[in-house]
């Protein structure tokens, strides 16, 4: 699909599900893919809340949405990545240490697995129909945004996992 036809798919999407008529407006004047995965993460808030965009248009990513650690129906391994999104099929590892810093949304039918050590700190959203696993060292911090799904968690030494119920 081309980027003109693209942004009018999402902009038709995104109007359907309520947004904004400033971000309407941000996704039709998008000049490239790369923006348009950056309004994404922008705004997450409503990408999580009307699970947008559809599969069918997540399709049109398939060719750089690894590079912003966006995974889907394919194993994962990443150390000290900002963010992280992982979709239906997609299992694998966020290693985290030293001081970084980390988000990672486990969307529905993932399983993630989080290390994190030394002195890192990483948000974990996961939604109904997801799994995390967390691990802590070190004296890292994890706090788990559980909005359903399941999470198992290990803490040693003097880490923190937090654990808030959505």
């Amino acid at each position: 699909m081309e980027l003109k036809e693209l942004r009018k798919a999402l902009a038709a999407e995104a109007q359907a599900a309520g947004i904004c008529s400033e971000w309407y407006n941000y996704i039709l004047s998008a000049q490239s893919k790369e923006r348009l995965l950056a309004l994404y993460f922008k705004g997450f808030d409503f990408v999580e809340e009307n699970d947008f965009p559809s599969e069918p248009l997540r399709r049109e990513f398939d060719d750089i949405r690894r590079h912003y650690n966006i995974y889907e129906n394919e194993p994962f391994s990443v150390t000290n990545k900002k963010r992280l999104v992982a979709y239906t099929g997609a299992t694998g590892k966020a290693a985290f240490n030293s001081y970084s810093v980390g988000q990672i949304w486990a969307r529905k039918g993932s399983d993630v697995h989080v290390e994190a050590s030394e002195h890192s700190y990483v948000n974990v959203y996961v939604v109904e129909g997801a799994t995390a696993h967390i691990k802590t060292t070190g004296k890292s911090r994890v706090t788990v945004f559980l909005h359903g799904g399941k999470v198992t968690q290990e803490a040693t030494e003097d880490a923190v996992i937090t654990i808030k119920e959505k």
